[in-house]
């Protein structure tokens, strides 16, 4: 069944915009067809469609079940700030792994440049909607190295996959933690200084011998962490 974000108004969801046109042009759906409206919640809406106006389509809602796609832990992505089509991939297999919000930051080694709101939340809605997440992630604005290490701190555990590092993970420390930071580098990495800094705030850690590409990298941490954690 194909899902589409919406909102609530009274008893019915309204569909509009781009989930409109994917809807009506795209898929080619009619009246009295089934769907799942997300209403950037925790619950899945199995819903008919009813109306087709010029603008928007009405949904009646059929029942409302808790949505199962959505993470049990709180896990926070932060990642230096990478090349366009590195975080392109990042979004989508983050929210596929079970993220709950996504924070970039700048560093020596990257240049920040302000990112494109809309195609965010289009990325961020297709990705949820892909592996049927109900409710959307955060995406919060790029901040500074000293702010992230600050952040840090909110955290029961946070972990840091590391190029010079030899120990691997102990998965027993992940037990009964339900708020944890992974911080990933982007392709050109943390300085020396930088890392020395992050090692006082997280654990870190090797991903093994051979050296990872920045994505590569957060689908490897990622997946650890929801394999140990069932997330």
């Amino acid at each position: 069944m194909k899902r589409f974000f919406g909102r609530k108004q009274g008893d019915k969801i309204i569909v509009e915009e781009g989930e409109f046109h994917h809807l009506k042009s795209v898929m080619r759906m009619r009246e009295g067809e089934k769907v799942i409206a997300s209403l950037n919640d925790d619950f899945d809406y199995y819903c008919t469609i009813k109306k087709f106006n010029k603008n928007d389509c009405v949904l009646s809602v059929d029942s409302v079940q808790k949505c199962v796609g959505l993470p049990n832990k709180n896990i926070v992505l932060y990642q230096m700030l990478p090349r366009k089509d590195y975080l392109d991939n990042i979004i989508a297999k983050s929210i596929e792994l079970g993220v709950s919000k996504i924070v970039t930051f700048s560093s020596h080694n990257t240049i920040s440049k302000p990112l494109k709101k809309e195609r965010l939340v289009n990325q961020i809605m297709t990705a949820c909607k892909q592996c049927e997440r109900s409710k959307l992630i955060e995406f919060e604005d790029t901040i500074s190295f000293e702010k992230m290490l600050e952040e840090l701190s909110n955290f029961d555990l946070v972990l840091f996959p590391y190029e010079n590092e030899t120990q691997v993970l102990d998965a027993s420390i992940l037990n009964e933690k339900n708020n944890i930071a992974v911080v990933v580098g982007n392709e050109t990495g943390f300085t020396q200084d930088e890392a020395e800094k992050l090692k006082q705030k997280a654990i870190s850690l090797s991903l093994g011998k051979r050296i990872l590409r920045c994505d590569t990298a957060v689908i490897a941490m990622l997946s650890i962490v929801n394999f140990f954690t069932n997330n």
